[in-house]
């Protein structure tokens, strides 16, 4: 039915791009290799990425019989190249200013019509997809493409922060990171959650680089204000669901540099209370870019609201059902045990109902086996690690967090393997330190070390 999105010009110029791409990514590799050990997954982990572009470009051409967003991104985005073509000044007009009727009816027969009208948050897709319709001449493959790349820049950068605490384990982030399936296909294409997944990658390493490493550099202040704003824009719950974890983050590193077990106690409670006070005054300050997730009533009211919607016939019978949603504290956080488990390790095998849930249903039973053999292998030291290590702590946090939060809003198996994919690289690396700290530990951390940085 779409077949006609993907042309002989698509076919034509991809290789080229990708050509283009492996010449400049084979300079960096090169350029750091020596240096740095893990720049050998460089270029493996890039193609990867590419590859899982070019993959969903086919599924949802060729597989979907009905389409699906990345469809209407690639024409929205499409739509606006030609009105910048047509009119310059009607195009920036509705590409900076705020969705409206108005601002859309700027658009034209001779444009096509803006799809996303009504929705500020895709909206947002189609405007940062602009430049990159505009650099691959408005090719849809060569588009999906492009936007890997910069999905693949935030998940680069987040390795990094690992292998800088653990560069021993370099390989088994690699797998936890770079090459996890659902991640390499869902976070790759013209989706919101390649842009989301990309920015929560860069606000992890320019929050680690300013408050963990004191390194003040202009860049990484720029890096976190706008991988912030892209979520904020795009998906607001999930930098909502970085924030405590990471705020913990940094007051969990400075208990962890006192020496003294007595100051640790006194100081504890203080600087925790600090720590989050600081994330409930940034939640504050950016509340009015939050929309439905400014508030805690207003989550929870959106929570129930999508998980009803998401039952619905015409998301092709993928629903589960975790109960009834009470739109109440309380309510919420009786169903917090079974959300949480569904937000992490569903569907299995048994409830997948296509190729895609079945792909998904692998990978689901991995994680589970692997999380319980941590969990029972050592409970009492695994609980100890959490709250010992700082980074397992954050990386726990988020996850369950925004597993939770995915699963209470989510009734729909087809839209949470997608959903939840900015949350599996964090457990798999936060379950992988502890496996190997089990096991007697993981060698040098960042500080033992000096590298340069890209």
């Amino acid at each position: 039915m779409y077949s006609y999105v993907i042309t002989y010009w698509d076919w034509l110029l991809s290789p080229v791009y990708i050509l283009i791409i492996a010449v400049f990514a084979s300079r960096i590799k090169n350029k750091y290799i020596k240096k740095d050990v893990i720049y050998k997954y460089f270029l493996w982990a890039l193609f990867a990425k590419i590859l899982g572009a070019i993959c969903l470009c086919l599924v949802y051409v060729y597989y979907y019989e009905v389409g699906g967003d990345t469809l209407m991104y690639d024409h929205d985005s499409s739509v606006l190249l030609k009105l910048f073509f047509n009119n310059p000044q009607d195009f920036f007009t509705v590409w900076l200013s705020p969705l409206s009727k108005e601002t859309a009816s700027l658009c034209t027969s001779g444009t096509g019509y803006i799809t996303y009208i009504r929705d500020s948050n895709a909206f947002m897709v189609d405007r940062l997809l602009v430049p990159l319709k505009f650099v691959s001449f408005d090719s849809y493959l060569v588009s999906s493409i492009l936007m890997a790349v910069v999905s693949f820049s935030g998940l680069w950068k987040l390795y990094r922060v690992f292998c800088d605490f653990y560069p021993s384990l370099h390989s088994q982030f690699a797998v936890t990171i770079l090459f996890v399936p659902s991640v390499i296909f869902w976070g790759s294409g013209m989706l919101k959650d390649s842009w989301t997944i990309s920015a929560a990658g860069w606000y992890t390493y320019s929050f680690y680089k300013i408050f963990i490493k004191k390194d003040f550099r202009i860049f990484s202040f720029a890096a976190i204000i706008i991988s912030a704003a892209i979520m904020i824009l795009i998906k607001p719950y999930i930098f909502v669901a970085l924030l405590p974890g990471s705020f913990l983050w940094m007051v969990s590193n400075r208990l962890s540099r006192i020496k003294s077990n007595f100051l640790k106690v006194i100081l504890g409670p203080f600087v925790v209370s600090v720590g989050l006070g600081f994330g409930l005054f940034i939640w504050s300050f950016t509340s009015s870019s939050l929309g439905k997730y400014s508030s805690i009533d207003s989550m929870l009211q959106k929570a129930a609201e999508a998980s009803d919607d998401l039952k619905q016939d015409y998301y092709g019978g993928n629903a589960f059902d975790i109960g009834k949603i009470d739109p109440t504290v309380m309510g919420v956080l009786s169903m917090f045990p079974i959300a949480t488990f569904t937000g992490l390790f569903r569907p299995f095998l048994w409830e997948a109902k296509n190729v895609l849930m079945i792909a998904s249903g692998f990978e689901n039973t991995i994680v589970l086996c692997f999380a319980l053999y941590v969990l029972f292998r050592m409970p009492i030291k695994m609980i100890k690690e959490i709250f010992s290590n700082p980074l397992v702590l954050f990386c726990l946090i988020f996850a369950i967090f925004f597993a939770f939060s995915v699963a209470i809003s989510t009734s729909n198996f087809g839209s949470m393997v997608r959903l939840r994919i900015p949350q599996i690289p964090f457990l798999l690396s936060g379950l992988l330190i502890i496996y190997f700290q089990q096991q007697g530990g993981v060698g040098a951390t960042f500080q033992d070390r000096k590298r340069g940085d890209v």
